[in-house]
């Protein structure tokens, strides 16, 4: 060995070194970049990397176009060439298995979270900077300890400054009254909380009446997106993605929804598994149990279900003058302007709803009740004298019941139908041969806004909140030998008869020495207790006051 010359055994130390080298696979030397870069998965099995990029902290899904890039880079940094296709495939694949069964169980957030009672917005921008909102104030914060993932459509909200009004918006969208304005400063306070239930705006008005401008412009003060409005999907499955990859949905030029998507929405405004099958897999299911924000925007009566109006703010918008409109360019350039200061104060507003909301307190609790609470902790903030918010939510929640009725032929029909009855009670066959008495046109009855028997009971159910609000109880009753029964009733027209009975049976009995005026008309309240199962409040004169409609026990309406 001494006697090697020293030039060859060099030439031989740089082969064994290469030989080593050679050893080490393409995949290895990938997988050797993720030394700092954690490892860890979400409760649906997601597996991600949290990696440190100049100077600040950013999570990528790890099976993402990102992550994938990042590792390329990081290869041909070191070895000033590409690493092969299958190396990259093996080393994800070690990588998600890594992450899965050896790396900790993580929430990830889109755009909003909340940890401990503090608020985190993602701004989105390239130094991954945050808002953190307390009950004292906000601030722009580095490396907040939440995951935010993004997705390729999410844009960067600009850093809001102090000093704003909310007001500073009015002049960038449209509405109709006070009370419409109201609704919307909800709706962009209570998409600013995570893990609530949040009402849909509904923004409907006739051509012109700058929809699509007043959608983009509550879209892009909190969640700007490169696909600021997008058309409904058909299926729950696209409905669930487009979920997953952003915080607020905005669906445009709507005219109706499937009863599929509605209920679809539904889920999505209170909560409810959304799922879809994974990709290349016959039995697994990636399930996205999320609440969003969202707003619906149309010409027609868009939402007509009264499930999914109970969680609907519904909005008109007016037509706006020739004289009044902007220039695009104009228009977008002047909103660039306010709008940190708009962020700003709706942020303050925000803050003070996190401190008040212990203290918040409803007299009434809606299906939104969260909201409402949310809302009505935000008030003293934004002006509003105390109950304002819960006087017009509560208007708004009429005018949507009055739409859902009026826009629904079978809601038409049942309404004129009892109209001049006071109790009704026969087959499901026989109840709908006569409801089709009321419906004139030919065309309805064979269209699919109308019903069958067989379908009646269920049509029934799920308008029987608006209707009880008309004074009209649906009763499902067992079935009989001639078929399917229910019952209707109008409390409002029994209520009258009761009235004029009473009456009478008070003035023959004013001066009877046996009974006293506060027991007259007490036997035939009675009876109709029974019979209806309400609670009738008799004034001394022998009059019919509030009447009260009981479902199991609970008050379901105020007549």
């Amino acid at each position: 060995m001494d006697n090697i010359p020293e030039g060859i055994r060099k030439m031989n130390n740089q082969q064994n070194e290469q030989s080593k080298e050679e050893k080490e696979t393409q995949a290895q030397l990938l997988i050797k970049f993720t030394a700092n870069v954690e490892l860890f998965h979400t409760s649906e099995g997601e597996a991600y990397a949290r990696l440190p990029v100049n100077g600040h902290l950013e999570t990528w899904i790890l099976r993402g176009k990102g992550f994938r890039l990042w590792l390329i880079k990081q290869y041909y940094e070191v070895h000033d060439k590409p690493p092969g296709g299958q190396a990259i495939a093996d080393a994800l694949n070690v990588l998600e298995a890594k992450a899965l069964f050896e790396g900790n169980k993580q929430n990830v957030y889109t755009r909003v979270a909340e940890i401990d009672n503090v608020i985190y917005i993602d701004l989105c921008n390239k130094e991954w900077q945050a808002i953190k909102i307390t009950a004292s104030s906000w601030e722009i914060v580095n490396n907040p300890p939440i995951r935010f993932r993004r997705s390729n459509i999410m844009e960067e909200i600009p850093k809001p400054v102090q000093g704003g009004k909310i007001e500073e918006l009015k002049p960038f969208i449209n509405y109709r009254s006070e009370m419409d304005w109201m609704l919307i400063v909800s709706w962009l306070i209570t998409s600013l909380r995570p893990n609530s239930p949040y009402p849909i705006l509904t923004i409907q008005g006739e051509q012109g009446s700058a929809k699509s401008t007043t959608t983009r412009v509550l879209r892009a003060l909190i969640d700007p997106s490169t696909l600021p409005l997008r058309a409904l999907p058909k299926e729950e499955r696209d409905l669930s993605i487009a979920a997953n990859n952003t915080w607020i949905l905005a669906f445009d030029n709507l005219s109706g929804l499937s009863n599929t998507m509605s209920d679809a929405l539904c889920k999505l405004s209170t909560g409810g598994g959304l799922s879809t099958r994974k990709l290349y897999s016959d039995d697994e299911e990636a399930i996205f149990n999320i609440m969003r924000p969202s707003i619906l925007n149309g010409i027609d009566d868009i939402a007509k279900r009264q499930d999914l109006l109970d969680r609907s703010l519904v909005v008109f918008l007016p037509s706006i003058s020739e004289g009044k409109r902007k220039d695009e360019k104009t228009f977008w350039a002047d909103f660039k302007i306010v709008r940190p200061r708009i962020l700003g104060a709706l942020f303050e507003a925000v803050s003070s709803a996190i401190k008040n909301l212990p203290n918040a307190k409803l007299n009434e609790k809606p299906r939104m009740v969260d909201f409402a609470l949310w809302i009505t902790a935000a008030e003293k903030f934004l002006g509003w004298h105390e109950g304002s918010f819960m006087e017009m939510y509560n208007g708004n929640r009429c005018e949507a019941i009055e739409q859902g009725l009026d826009s629904d032929p079978v809601g038409v029909a049942v309404q004129a139908f009892m109209k001049d009855k006071e109790l009704w009670e026969d087959t499901t066959s026989k109840t709908l041969e006569q409801m089709e008495k009321y419906i004139g046109d030919e065309q309805t009855k064979r269209s699919k806004a109308w019903t069958t028997s067989n379908k009646l009971k269920q049509r029934l159910r799920r308008i029987a909140p608006a209707l009880r609000s008309k004074g009209i109880v649906f009763t499902d009753m067992k079935r009989s030998s001639k078929g399917g029964m229910l019952k209707l009733e109008n409390l409002k027209k029994q209520s009258t008869q009761l009235t004029q009975s009473t009456q009478i049976y008070s003035y023959k009995h004013l001066n009877s020495k046996d009974k006293s005026v506060g027991d007259v008309g007490t036997e035939k309240q009675s009876t109709l207790e029974k019979t209806h199962n309400i609670k009738l409040s008799v004034s001394s004169a022998g009059n019919v006051g509030n009447i009260r409609t009981y479902s199991d026990d609970k008050e379901s309406g105020l007549i």
